[in-house]
C-alpha cells in the first residue's frame, strides 16, 4: 500500500480502512440468502459524508443518504446542497434550486456491461431537467489496472462513457488492495470547486 503523503491521503486511507472494518458479508454457506448489500451501501454513504463534511464550507452541506429532489422520482445516495437548504416536510427531498450536486457512491460496484450507458442516462435525463445540479460517479474500491487474458477496467469503462461531462473517482485498486492517489482530493476539489 502507498505511504500517504498529505491530509488527502491520510484520509483516504482512513475511509477505506473504516469501511472495510465496518462493512458486513453473508458466509457463502448461506448462499441465496440475505446479503448485506444495503447495510454496506449505507455505511459507505456515511463514511464518505462524514469525511466530505469537513472540506465544505458553511454555504454548502452533504446530505443523505437516500436523499432526494423534490419531484424527481429517484433516489440519490448523496446530494450537496446550499447550506440553507431544507427538505420538503416529513421527507429529504430537496428543491432543485437548493441542490449543487449528486453524488452517486458504490462500494464495488460488480456492474453489468451496461451500467456505464445506464448511469450516463440517468445523469442526463437528471441534468436535462435540472441544469444547475451536476453528476459525479464516486467507488471506494474498483478495477483499475486489470491484469486477466480479458482485461476489464470498470474505472476506464465509467470513465470512457461518462467523462467528461460527468467525473468519475476511485479510491482504491480492488485487485492489489492499493490506494489510488490523489483520488480524494481530487473528488473533494471537483465538489467544492463546482
Amino acid at each position: 500500500m502507498e505511504t500517504p503523503s498529505d491530509d488527502f491521503d491520510v484520509e483516504q486511507a482512513e475511509i477505506i480502512k473504516i469501511i472495510e472494518g465496518k462493512e458486513r458479508r453473508t458466509p457463502e454457506s448461506s448462499a441465496g440468502k440475505f446479503v448485506w448489500n444495503k447495510f454496506n451501501g449505507d455505511l459507505v454513504c456515511r463514511v464518505v459524508k462524514e469525511f466530505l463534511r469537513k472540506h465544505l464550507s458553511k454555504q454548502v452541506r452533504v446530505v443523505g443518504p437516500n436523499a432526494y429532489i423534490d419531484g424527481y422520482p429517484a433516489e440519490f445516495d448523496l446530494l450537496l446542497v446550499t447550506g440553507s437548504a431544507i427538505p420538503a416536510a416529513f421527507t429529504n427531498a430537496y428543491r432543485d434550486g437548493d441542490v449543487r450536486f449528486v453524488i452517486e457512491v458504490k462500494r464495488h460496484s460488480y456492474m453489468a456491461p451496461e451500467f456505464p450507458e445506464r448511469l450516463l442516462s440517468q445523469f442526463n435525463t437528471l441534468r436535462k431537467q435540472y441544469p444547475n445540479v451536476d453528476c459525479t460517479y464516486l467507488t471506494i474500491r474498483e478495477t483499475w489496472n486489470p491484469k486477466k487474458t480479458d482485461p476489464i477496467s470498470y474505472v476506464g469503462n465509467l470513465r470512457r462513457v461518462l467523462e467528461p461531462q460527468y467525473r468519475v473517482f476511485c479510491l482504491a485498486e480492488s485487485r492489489t488492495q492499493e490506494i489510488v492517489s490523489g483520488q480524494w482530493r481530487e473528488f473533494v476539489n471537483h465538489l467544492v470547486s463546482g
